[in-house]
């Protein structure tokens, strides 16, 4: 069970972090997601602490996930956080507003379905993350342990970060008509 701690402690530290970093690299970035904390509902004068408490939850999030000891503290934070962000999304679409995806900083998706399911199932992956930790023995993880945390964290991680545009990549394209061989 260590490796299935570990894997969700890597996943969702990486997430975090993805989110932390998109939204604080430039001004511009962070000035754009605190103007979308308003569009979920959040009142005008709250919009900046809202979204400077979300940026630190989330920054706190990756700390406690790098620490053994903490870990699980950080895997309760995670799936906390997630339940807020996901009635925050919830709300937002029940009011019919579909306000852009500020999540990893920059992106113009409408906030929608998946990005439901993907909170959901990130969530999940934490309460089991402390599930293996709960069970897992207690001495350190081993050598092919942490690979195998590795190889499936990463690339997951990067699904979950770049999921806006994936979807936009299998999304169906409206057909064209075309026209007969010879005519102009």
């Amino acid at each position: 069970m260590r490796a299935l701690e570990l894997t969700a402690r890597l996943l969702l530290a990486l997430v975090f972090l993805a989110a932390v970093v998109g939204k604080l690299r430039t001004r511009a970035g962070f000035a754009e997601f605190v103007g979308s904390v308003g569009q979920f509902g959040v009142p005008t004068r709250w919009a900046s602490p809202v979204a400077r408490l979300a940026v630190a939850t989330e920054a706190a999030v990756v700390v406690l996930l790098t620490v053994g000891r903490t870990a699980p503290a950080g895997l309760v934070l995670a799936a906390g956080l997630l339940g807020v962000l996901t009635a925050a999304i919830v709300g937002a679409l029940r009011r019919g507003a579909r306000p852009a995806c500020r999540c990893f900083g920059v992106g113009a998706a409408p906030i929608g379905a998946r990005h439901v399911i993907r909170n959901v199932v990130l969530a999940v992956v934490a309460l089991l993350g402390l599930l293996g930790g709960a069970t897992a023995a207690g001495s350190s993880p081993s050598g092919p342990t942490v690979l195998l945390a590795v190889g499936v964290a990463v690339p997951l991680a990067a699904v979950v970060v770049r999921l806006d545009d994936l979807a936009a990549l299998f999304a169906p394209t409206p057909s064209r008509p075309t026209r007969p061989a010879g005519r102009h």
